[in-house]
């Protein structure tokens, strides 16, 4: 019989794609802007009912507006044991460049954009990355099964006529 030696694999680090991070903020501005109309402080607030029984809402405050950025605070509440605690996004729009990025997540910010894993916090590799592309599913969710109350239809309507 052969015995077969295999090579010692080398473990490859993770490295940022800066375009690919940068589209996927881009994406998810156009997102929010067409979501979320006034947000550059006509309004204060949105929620979205998801299901068929609408057992889950997930509520959009606006928190601060500035001539350049804007900050979101969304929360997806859902009918859960009251143990659980509802997923909370800080998204910060940033206006002159057409970006919006995830700044917090419950109680964690200021990411790293690479993490070596496994580490204190139990972050993912790309957390920063994996956050903005669950903002992003967030956000395409919303828009494919989210009902708007009556007030953001009616300022869609109105500004498009």
């Amino acid at each position: 019989m052969v015995k077969v030696l295999e090579r010692p694999r080398v473990k490859q680090s993770l490295t940022v794609s800066l375009p690919d991070h940068h589209s996927c903020c881009e994406i998810n501005y156009h997102r929010c802007m067409s979501l979320f109309p006034g947000c550059r402080g006509d309004r204060a607030s949105w929620t979205f009912t998801i299901g068929a029984i609408r057992e889950t809402a997930v509520k959009v405050e606006l928190e601060e507006a500035a001539p350049y950025t804007s900050t979101l605070l969304i929360t997806q509440t859902y009918l859960a044991p009251f143990y659980l605690q509802a997923p909370q996004l800080r998204v910060r729009l940033y206006h002159d460049v057409g970006m919006a990025e995830v700044i917090a997540w419950n109680r964690h910010r200021h990411w790293r954009p690479v993490y070596q894993y496994p580490n204190p916090h139990m972050y993912h590799p790309d957390e920063k990355m994996a956050l903005n592309r669950f903002l992003s599913e967030l956000l395409v969710h919303c828009r494919k099964l989210g009902i708007a109350d009556n007030a953001i239809c009616e300022s869609i309507r109105i500004n498009r006529n």
